[in-house]
């Protein structure tokens, strides 16, 4: 036991936090599932089905790139691009991650999308607590009022 605590002490860390990840990192990893989309695209076309996850779809002439899902601008309002082959996508994406890593206003445009994006999420989250919690202190439904009895019509 000793030995175990000796040879692996000088090695404790604290364990990363979950969404601890800084934009930068998560962006590049962003680029590189994108980079997994578009080989298996390459792969097989035909049942390529991973459309709605990728930045890059078919357009005419070739095919049509954003730079991210919320197509956020990489500098001077570009956020989209029409390319004629599947190498310019490649080609894109790894010149987008660098550009990621080169370029501070990318970079503070990237942390300006997190920050809007975690907004929007906060927001939603306490609708829903609000809605829920709206929920359980008033029933579902509101109970209808009943009729009064109807008169009789008089015998003439």
């Amino acid at each position: 036991m000793t030995d175990f605590i000796e040879k692996w002490s000088p090695r404790k860390a604290d364990k990363p936090k979950v969404g601890a990840r800084n934009v930068f990192e998560t962006f590049r990893l962003r680029v590189a599932e994108q980079k997994d989309y578009l080989e298996a695209y390459e792969r097989d076309p035909a049942a390529f089905n991973k459309w709605r996850s990728t930045w890059f779809q078919r357009v005419p002439g070739g095919f049509g790139v954003s730079i991210g899902r919320d197509a956020i601008s990489a500098g001077q309002g570009l956020s989209y691009v029409v390319v004629e082959t599947v190498g310019q996508v490649a080609e894109f994406l790894e010149d987008l991650a660098q550009h990621a890593e080169q370029d501070f206003g990318f970079q503070k445009a990237l942390e300006e999308n997190r920050a809007r994006r975690a907004a929007v999420l906060n927001a939603a989250k306490a609708r829903s607590k609000a809605a829920k919690s709206g929920a359980m202190k008033s029933p579902a439904k509101t109970p209808r009022a009943k009729a009064s009895p109807r008169k009789a019509k008089a015998d003439e």
